[in-house]
């Protein structure tokens, strides 16, 4: 094994770690959206008049950008396998399959706060009554 695979194997590695993180993360920001799409519009289906309804766009709005998210990580994660590979002849066994696993694990392991906290925004956003519009006032009034 020479020093470019392990360079290779080292920043594809910390790179797809945190792709594959995000791709995750949002594929369960999916699955929260739709959830609280769902659970709305049964609310919304047994009474209509009832108070602490969470507004279809919001979730909509949400869900579209969680999709993007995936598309885009999934792509970039993708996009960069065939470069890896293309260019470098890069594989994902022996020693360097090892250190591509060990440098992604850290990486994912380090951004994982990140990540559970942007997962309870996107709970909060699409099940606790007025958290989404009370957030964008917060952020108008700070810009």
């Amino acid at each position: 094994m020479n020093l470019e695979t392990i360079i290779v194997a080292l920043i594809w590695g910390a790179l797809s770690g945190y792709l594959m993180l995000r791709t995750l993360d949002s594929l369960v920001g999916i699955i929260f959206c739709l959830h609280g799409l769902l659970q709305s519009r049964w609310k919304r289906l047994v009474n209509k008049a009832s108070p602490g309804q969470i507004k279809y766009s919001i979730i909509l709005q949400l869900l579209l950008r969680v999709c993007i998210y995936v598309m885009t990580f999934g792509v970039l994660l993708q996009v960069g396998d065939s470069f890896v590979w293309r260019k470098f002849r890069f594989v994902y066994e022996g020693n360097s399959g090892l250190i591509w696993a060990v440098a992604g694990g850290f990486i994912a392991i380090l951004f994982l706060r990140a990540s559970w906290r942007r997962l309870i925004m996107v709970w909060k956003m699409t099940h606790e009554f007025d958290y989404a519009e009370k957030r964008k006032r917060t952020i108008l009034l700070k810009g």
